[in-house]
C-alpha cells in the first residue's frame, strides 16, 4: 500500500520544498526522473518529466491548463471510438468531463468500415475547428498511431500535439509500439497500467514548456505528491 514516505508532505519541486526534512524525498523524486527518462530513451536536455501527478486524469488536466487558455479548443478521439473521458468528452445535453466544461472540445472519429482513424477527415475538421491542442492516444484503439500525420495536422493549425499513452506506455517502453516522442510536444501516462508500477501519473514535455507544466501541476492543481 506504500511506505513511510506516504505520510511525508512534500509540496514543491526538488530542492524547492515548503517543509523541512525533504532530503530523502528529493533523492526519490530525482531517481524517478532519471528512470522515467531512461525508460523511454529520452535526453534530459530536450525533455522535462514531472512525476508528481496523482494519476492520469489530473496529469492531462494540468497539461491543458498549462498550454491552452480557459475556453480554448481541443480535439481528441471520441470516447465511443476508443478515446478517453479526459480528452473532452461531452454529450449534446451536457459536458461530462471537466475538460469539456472548462474548454471547448470537438471529437474526431474512426472510420465505420475500417475501424481506423480517418486522418483525411481529421485534417479537414481540424482546419475548421482550429484547436489549440490536438490529442492522440486512446484507451481502446488497437492500432498504431500515425504520429507524423498528427504532427503535420497540428502544425497546419498551430496546435500543440499531445499524446496520452497511459494505456499502452509499457508497449512503447519495450519498443513493441512506435514512440510518440519524436513528434509530440507533450506526452502523458499513468504508471500503473502496462508499466505495472504503483498508481501515479507522469508528464513528459519539451524543456521549453517545463515551467508552465510544472506550475500547472503545483501549485495550480495539486498540493504535495503522493510519495510511495
Amino acid at each position: 500500500m506504500g511506505s513511510c514516505l506516504t505520510n511525508k508532505y512534500s509540496e514543491g519541486e526538488v530542492g524547492k520544498r515548503y517543509y523541512g526534512g525533504q532530503e530523502w524525498i528529493d533523492k526519490l523524486e530525482t531517481l524517478c526522473h532519471k528512470r522515467a527518462l531512461a525508460a523511454f530513451r529520452l535526453d534530459a536536455k530536450e525533455w522535462n518529466v514531472n512525476v508528481q501527478p496523482h494519476s492520469g486524469s489530473p496529469a492531462n488536466f494540468s497539461v491543458f491548463t498549462a498550454l491552452i487558455p480557459p475556453g480554448g479548443r481541443m480535439m481528441g478521439l471520441s470516447l465511443a471510438h476508443g478515446g478517453h473521458l479526459t480528452h473532452g468528452h461531452k454529450t449534446p445535453q451536457r459536458a461530462i468531463s471537466a475538460t469539456s466544461h472548462y474548454f471547448d472540445s470537438m471529437p474526431y472519429t474512426v472510420d465505420a468500415e475500417t475501424g481506423l482513424i480517418d486522418y483525411d477527415k481529421l485534417e479537414t475538421e481540424c482546419a475548421e475547428f482550429k484547436p489549440h491542442i490536438l490529442i492522440c492516444g486512446a484507451s481502446a484503439y488497437p492500432r498504431e498511431f500515425d504520429y507524423a500525420r498528427f504532427r503535420k495536422i497540428a502544425d497546419s493549425v498551430g496546435a500543440f500535439l499531445m499524446c496520452d499513452m497511459a494505456h499502452y506506455s509499457g508497449l512503447i517502453a519495450t519498443e513493441l509500439m512506435d514512440s510518440p516522442f519524436k513528434y509530440c510536444d507533450v506526452v502523458t501516462s499513468t504508471t500503473h497500467k502496462t508499466l505495472r508500477g504503483p498508481r501515479s501519473g507522469v508528464i513528459f514535455c519539451k524543456q521549453e514548456l517545463a515551467a508552465k507544466v510544472n506550475f500547472a501541476v503545483f501549485p495550480m492543481h495539486q498540493g504535495g505528491p503522493h510519495n510511495v
